[in-house]
């Protein structure tokens, strides 16, 4: 079932329109997600390419063989835990950064956003 129920009605011109087109398309969003986020005062990104896609799934492929080869170490005893445990986390952390960066949108306080990625005018 539908979470929304209002429906809103705007008016632009030709230009305001092609403007909200091209800017929708930048960042990946139908003009009602779009319009969502701009009354909710949320930073919008452009959406990022597909490199980025391909570096957060090299990582966290990397991030899966660190804990097979973690788990198949502890069995054998033989891993040192203060080498394995600090590059999971890195790689995590990682993780973490791309995702925030690039696909978290951002509350702007004062007018002024706050966040990583090319945010519209």
């Amino acid at each position: 079932m539908r979470t929304r129920s209002i429906k809103k009605q705007v008016w632009l011109n030709s230009r305001e329109n092609e403007l909200l087109k091209k800017k929708c398309l930048k960042a990946g969003l139908s003009e009602s997600a779009f319009f969502r986020h701009v009354i909710n005062d949320t930073q919008i990104k452009e959406k990022p390419d597909e490199n980025f896609y391909k570096i957060l799934n090299d990582l966290r492929g990397i991030a899966i063989n660190i804990n097979q080869l973690a788990r198949v170490a502890n069995t054998y005893q033989y891993v040192d835990d203060n080498k394995y445990y600090p590059l999971a986390n890195k790689v995590n952390d990682m993780i973490d950064d791309l995702q925030n960066f690039y696909l978290t949108p951002t509350k702007k306080e004062g007018g002024v956003y706050y966040g990583g990625h090319k945010i519209f005018d």
